[in-house]
């Protein structure tokens, strides 16, 4: 997915932000950028530690759901699902 339709996916989606999700609560949504040598967990503190006009500097990334922020802060283990995974639990279609 490229920088634009990212940011685009972003804004329609945010507001999913703070719904639950079976025992989960969504955390955030983020673009992430797709590095086949790095994680996911990786990547995630990739965006934490960078300023969003620098993650838009790759060429492809993909969306994700976090899940329950406080067991990132806490344990450092991130829980993730890809964001069309996450529609498709609530049943929005695209």
């Amino acid at each position: 997915m490229t920088p634009i339709e990212a940011d685009e996916k972003l804004k329609k989606y945010n507001y999913l932000v703070g719904k639950t999700i079976g025992k989960d609560t969504i955390a955030a949504i983020m673009p992430v950028p797709v590095d086949s040598e790095m994680t996911v967990e990786q990547m995630f503190l990739t965006v934490f530690n960078n300023v969003p006009h620098k993650l838009f500097e790759h060429a492809d990334y993909r969306i994700v759901v976090m899940l329950n922020y406080q067991q990132f802060l806490d344990k450092g283990e991130v829980i993730w699902k890809d964001l069309n995974e996450v529609l498709e639990m609530l049943g929005i279609n695209e």
